[in-house]
């Protein structure tokens, strides 16, 4: 089986204009999305039934699509093809944080999406933002033989502590059990805030979701709990605010960074 269980840490680092720093411990699930009916009859821990300690819920990812009843993984690829022109016919990994206990909060998933031959081809990044329940993505096409660093610009307003002016620089490990992202949001040459994952797949079966459930209880309340939390911390530091800018558009498309990211491309809403 591909698919995994996945627990690790999620680090913050806030660098100007005030510091401040968090770690917290994380589960989520790695998931090809091939796999799913056989991944709903492991446990009862694991279901459909949205007041299930772990709920999949196909509805929670890219709604613009899935609501209208497309499969996911033909969600991903139809935004893949809007994207870049054509979409990547292999397996589809989603690491995500899926629902837990009736409550949906899943900040960024990050979909692993590999051609017929295994390569990994494309990473789609579906963001949400906190509290205007507002969903952007980011497309990173993946050239062969080169490393999984890209480029693009901040198209999406995430946290009223950071500012839409910046440019992000994300990093992707995927190799064996180890799984990890890094993103950096820069402005002017300065690197301004960096946010890491840093996980460790496990086997998914009835015994690993059990030890899953009682190591991460309630992880969607504790996420969101903790974004709370922290910006409590900043406002008392007297981080500055910035006002909520909607975003034209709902896709952009990311570039190696080793490249000018000034020609990043935006594709209007649905």
């Amino acid at each position: 089986m591909n698919s995994s269980l996945c627990d690790g840490w999620v680090s913050h680092r806030r660098f100007a204009p005030c510091p401040h720093t968090f770690r917290y411990p994380v589960g989520m699930l790695y998931l090809d999305l091939a796999e799913l009916e056989r991944v709903l009859h492991i446990s009862r821990l694991l279901r459909s039934w949205r007041l299930a300690p772990l709920c999949w819920c196909e509805r929670d990812y890219l709604p613009a699509w899935t609501r209208f009843g497309v499969p996911l993984a033909e969600a991903v690829r139809e935004l893949l093809r809007e994207a870049l022109g054509e979409a990547p016919q292999g397996a589809i990994h989603l690491l995500t944080q899926p629902r837990s206990w009736g409550l949906s909060f899943n900040p960024v998933s990050f979909y692993f999406c590999h051609d017929d031959t295994g390569r990994l081809a494309a990473i789609l990044c579906e963001v949400r933002n906190t509290p205007w329940r507002e969903r952007y993505n980011y497309v990173l096409p993946v050239r062969p033989g080169e490393p999984s660093e890209f480029r693009v610009a901040k198209a999406f307003h995430v946290s009223p502590f950071l500012s839409q002016d910046m440019d992000y620089r994300m990093r992707f490990l995927v190799e064996g059990p180890h799984l990890r992202v890094h993103l950096e949001n820069w402005r002017e040459g300065k690197k301004l805030f960096e946010a890491h994952l840093s996980l460790q797949r496990q086997t998914l079966d009835a015994a690993g979701l059990r030890r899953h459930v009682l190591a991460f209880p309630w992880m969607s309340l504790r996420t969101l709990t903790a974004i709370y939390w922290q910006a409590l911390r900043l406002l008392l530091k007297g981080t500055p605010l910035h006002d909520h800018q909607a975003s034209e558009h709902h896709l952009s498309v990311g570039q190696p960074a080793n490249e000018d990211s000034k020609h990043v491309r935006s594709h209007p809403e649905r």
